[in-house]
């Protein structure tokens, strides 16, 4: 009768441990993704605040964003930057978005997660300006 007893445990613990382990590996994998959209989107706003003009304040940007979002598991990420009138006292502003695909952990999560990150970063007063 142990034996028996033991199995009808198994059988009903095994989905619930099974359903807890997606749903943390999915949580790991989406904080993951998370943390790297924020990195990127600080990043790509410092490296536009140091540049000496908006053109090249946009493509740095652009650069700095896509290679810091390349390691992370982010689908389609985007990156907006605004630099106003680019003088001394402004500020750059930057807001990222990205997908995660988390469709493996269907069970648990929605197939898809859409995280947004913005980052604001005063303009470097002693940048040096192009004449």
């Amino acid at each position: 009768m142990s034996r028996g007893q033991s199995l009808v445990e198994l059988a009903l613990c095994a989905p619930v441990v099974l359903l807890l382990t997606l749903g943390a590996a999915a949580g790991v994998q989406v904080v993951d993704a998370r943390e790297g959209l924020e990195a990127a989107t600080q990043a790509a706003a410092a490296e536009a605040s140091r540049a000496p003009d908006p053109v090249s304040a946009e493509s740095e940007a652009q650069a700095r964003f896509a290679s810091m979002a390349a390691g992370y598991p982010l689908s389609s990420p985007h990156l907006s930057i605004s630099v106003g009138k680019f003088s001394r006292t402004g500020e750059v502003e930057a807001t990222a978005s990205g997908t995660v695909d988390i469709s493996w952990a269907a069970l648990v999560f929605p197939r898809q997660l859409t995280l947004v990150s913005h980052a604001a970063v005063p303009l470097e007063s002693w940048r040096s300006h192009r004449p």
